[in-house]
């Protein structure tokens, strides 16, 4: 059966031996500067995540597999799931406990693109400064928002947040009510370069894959 794309994570990513990963924002930007001494700087488009995956030594018969799926992904049109292994969860609540069967979801939208309040919460349930929050918008595709808390907040009696700020900015399409992702939310994203590795015997090691945020 053929693949369909974004690949699940469990058909792909979260197989992987990783052993290093960086995972980071982007910055679109370039700069100039005025005579006066004056930095200006200039927009060039959306701010993307992006990163490189190191993966560990294993057994060629591992290694096949993966190299299989990493052919596949350096097709045009291809596309993939992955998630920030080094945060399992928020950093109040790294294995979910606090937060057990709720549901959060969005509450408002600020204006200003930067902020959002969350509903849903158990009472006094906080939201920490470099937690990720996800949740999906659109359709045809359907897009992933992942950001990252710039300032977070406790929730109140009722489970609702004050203003969370967030980076990147909230992108046109997120509403109200959507679920929302704490701690482990998924991404959208390319293989823009891999590297094999090599092998001696049954070892293969020295894989790697640069990977970036798509939003179609």
């Amino acid at each position: 059966m053929a693949l369909t794309w974004p690949l699940p994570l469990n058909e792909f990513f979260d197989t992987l031996p990783i052993q290093k990963v960086t995972f980071q924002l982007a910055n679109s930007a370039t700069y100039s500067e005025t005579g006066g001494g004056e930095l200006i700087t200039h927009k060039r488009g959306s701010r993307l995540w992006q990163g490189k995956i190191i993966l560990d030594k294993d057994s060629h018969a591992i290694w096949a597999a993966i190299e299989s799926r990493l052919a596949l992904l350096e097709e045009p049109g291809a596309s993939l799931l992955l998630w920030d292994v080094r945060l399992p969860g928020p950093i109040a609540d790294p294995d979910k406990s606090i937060l057990g069967p709720a549901v959060p979801q969005i509450r408002s939208l600020d204006p200003n693109n930067r902020e959002l309040t969350l509903k849903g919460l158990p009472s006094g349930y906080v939201i920490s400064q470099g937690d990720l929050l996800g949740f999906t918008y659109g359709s045809n595709p359907v897009r992933y928002a992942f950001h990252r808390v710039a300032t977070g907040g406790t929730a109140d009696g009722l489970g609702v947040t004050p203003n969370i700020e967030v980076r990147p900015f909230i992108r046109p399409g997120a509403a109200v009510d959507a679920v929302v992702t704490l701690g482990d939310p998924v991404l959208k994203a390319k293989i823009t370069g891999a590297d094999y590795g090599a092998s001696r015997s049954t070892i293969s090691e020295g894989g790697s894959f640069d990977w970036t945020q798509t939003l179609r």
